[in-house]
């Protein structure tokens, strides 16, 4: 490629022009001396391939001794690493510099350098219709304002990924992304007509608090109620059918093991009589369990089916109390509620 062929022919002759005349007199001995450091350091890391350290540190040695030479070092850099726009404008600025400063060398070789860059640039144009230029209207690309002399110009950028973004007041902000290619051409981005904000007074207003209640559900505390009820009432069943097998092994045991029948209850030896009477103290137990499971199913499906879509301010008081019976005769199962 011409370019690249060019970037090696003058690397050389850049090495050779790197001590070059000072353009400015205001920087100081210090100045002079950590932009010489930086100077090498740069072209050290360009030789090794580290295009954006090296010209991090050539940007800075110019920033503290502007010199035609590190411009071209700096143009150099810039080309190698892939950002076309920036080098030849680098190498414009080092054109310049140096035909001001009287230097024909630097100048020739900046302007030829230039000259064989500008039909490779990346082009990137943002258009701005008439109708879109409201008011206000600021276009920005990376972050940096575009000035609206810009707009539907083919300006060179550095390929790779661009933020196009714009604002304007009482507007909708707008932002694109668009990739430039490291080749020949242009890429277009168009910013629409943007969109109107919302009015800040419809934004801002909120309803009024009046109370400090818990706002509406469409799940109602009566509706949980009911859940914890529907859930006691599977408790109670589930106590009723353990107390009720027990009941039937004992009654199974005392009729088969100890000769324990309703019919003779004499020819129950002693243990038999005991797991008779054991057996009738869970049979109540078995019998209170169930009664309550079942009451409290029924209730918890009334007080869930009866429960309104929401409360505007619950106010639940639940209270459920499984009793075991004191002397293993008997079981109860208390609730209140109010709603």
């Amino acid at each position: 490629m011409r370019v690249k062929r060019s970037v090696a022919a003058a690397g050389a002759l850049i090495l050779s022009l790197s001590v070059a005349p000072r353009v400015l007199a205001d920087p100081t001995a210090e100045d002079r001396a950590a932009a010489d450091v930086l100077f090498r350091e740069g072209r050290a890391f360009v030789k090794q391939g580290s295009y954006a350290l090296g010209c991090s540190k050539l940007l800075a040695s110019q920033k503290l001794d502007p010199m035609a030479g590190t411009l071209l070092a700096l143009a150099d850099c810039y080309e190698l690493d892939g950002a076309t726009a920036s080098a030849w404008a680098t190498f414009n600025d080092a054109e310049a510099t140096a035909r001001k400063a009287g230097d024909g060398r630097r100048s020739k070789e900046a302007g030829r350098r230039a000259g064989l860059l500008e039909p490779q640039l990346s082009r990137l144009v943002i258009e701005v219709a008439p109708e879109a230029r409201v008011e206000g209207i600021e276009v920005r690309r990376n972050a940096r304002p575009l000035d609206a002399a810009m707009f539907g110009s083919a300006i060179p950028v550095d390929p790779g990924e661009h933020t196009i973004e714009a604002a304007a007041p009482g507007k909708k902000a707008w932002s694109t992304k668009v990739v430039v290619e490291p080749k020949p051409g242009q890429k277009t981005v168009r910013v629409p007509l943007l969109e109107d904000a919302p009015a800040p007074g419809r934004a801002a207003r909120a309803p009024v608090a009046t109370s400090a209640a818990p706002p509406a559900s469409s799940w109602s505390a009566q509706r949980t109620v009911g859940l914890v009820l529907g859930g006691v009432s599977l408790a109670g069943i589930a106590v009723g059918a353990v107390f009720g097998l027990e009941t039937l092994s004992k009654m199974s045991e005392a009729r088969n093991q100890h000769g324990c029948t309703n019919d003779d209850p004499p020819r129950c030896d002693a243990e038999g009589v005991k797991l008779h009477q054991d057996a009738n103290t869970t049979a109540n137990i078995s019998n209170v369990a169930f009664a309550a499971g079942g009451a409290a199913l029924v209730t918890g499906l009334v007080v869930f089916l009866t429960a309104p879509s929401s409360d505007a301010v619950p106010s639940t008081v639940l209270e459920v109390r499984l009793e075991p019976p004191a002397r293993a005769v008997a079981a109860g199962l208390s609730l209140r509620g109010s709603f």
